[in-house]
């Protein structure tokens, strides 16, 4: 069923207290998008960070550790029948565990992040900004004394699932997930899931309708605090069937720490065929709304 939004937004903070949802349409206690004053009781919360080379994970099924032994530092990492060990010269230095891209796993498959939701009908020349969903992967970091990070290892609760927005002639592969629609930010568990900041306006002079967006890796820029991963993206729609979406580098709200990246530019070509259709983090989406 379409929701129908006739309320403006914009990039302004909001610091008033708003209704804070689950995904299952339970209330809980008031949100604020300044500080958290609710309590995560009932939902598990991983702490993301930096950390001694030596830290130790024992999470949901997730075990992760470096321990030295003979000058070398060891690394082991178990989720479930997934393992993996690695051997790390160094001599002193730091474990970053931050939320990073869901692009990375099981391989490089592509660099588009697509979300389906719950179709919008947005009013002539409107504005709505609502949050959806996104999955996440785990990314660990090493950083040396003098400052230098390199990816470790990187996993994910969530096993991708693809797809592609276009066709097989002009089109491009995305990795896929579908979410509801939420005008405040739900409760979601952040080592599985982050939530995505859509500020979406329509240009036209008609009404329209839009139920997925398309985002290019490079414009995915994640924030993370003790409760949540969250990423921002504007969404200009321009007719019916096309628009806009930009990544945007800012926090859903203060104290956020931005998250490592693992984004390094390569040729797309195996996942891209729209020339003229991406531009630095904008991603041109030509092809429907829906």
């Amino acid at each position: 069923m379409a929701l129908k939004i006739l309320h403006t937004g914009g990039r302004k903070k909001i610091r008033d207290s708003v209704k804070f949802e689950l995904e299952n349409g339970a209330d809980t206690p008031q949100f604020s998008y300044g500080k958290f004053p609710i309590t995560y009781a009932d939902t598990p919360q991983f702490s993301y960070g930096k950390f001694p080379i030596t830290y130790a994970v024992n999470f949901q099924g997730l075990s992760l550790s470096v321990d030295q032994e003979k000058g070398m530092y060891h690394y082991r990492r178990a989720l479930g029948n997934w393992k993996t060990e690695k051997n790390v010269s160094m001599s002193n230095g730091s474990l970053l565990i931050h939320p990073v891209e869901p692009l990375n796993l099981p391989d490089n498959v592509t660099d588009f992040l697509e979300i389906g939701f719950d179709p919008i009908m947005i009013e002539p020349e409107g504005r709505c900004v609502v949050f959806v969903t996104m999955p996440i992967e785990i990314g660990v970091f090493i950083e040396s004394e003098s400052g230098e990070t390199e990816v470790l290892d990187i996993v994910s609760y969530i096993y991708p699932k693809y797809s592609m927005y276009g066709n097989s002639s002009r089109g491009v592969i995305t990795r896929h997930h579908t979410s509801s629609v939420y005008y405040y930010p739900p409760n979601v568990r952040n080592y599985q899931s982050g939530l995505l900041k859509l500020e979406i306006e329509n240009r036209t002079t008609g009404w329209v309708n839009i139920g997925r967006v398309v985002l290019y890796q490079k414009g995915l820029f994640l924030y993370f605090d003790e409760h949540i991963t969250a990423a921002t993206a504007t969404v200009v729609i321009t007719s019916p069937d096309v628009a806009s979406v930009t990544g945007i580098d800012y926090p859903i709200r203060e104290d956020m720490t931005p998250a490592s990246r693992v984004y390094v530019p390569r040729k797309i070509t195996p996942f891209y065929n729209i020339p003229g259709m991406l531009n630095d983090t904008v991603f041109t989406m030509d092809m429907g709304l829906i």
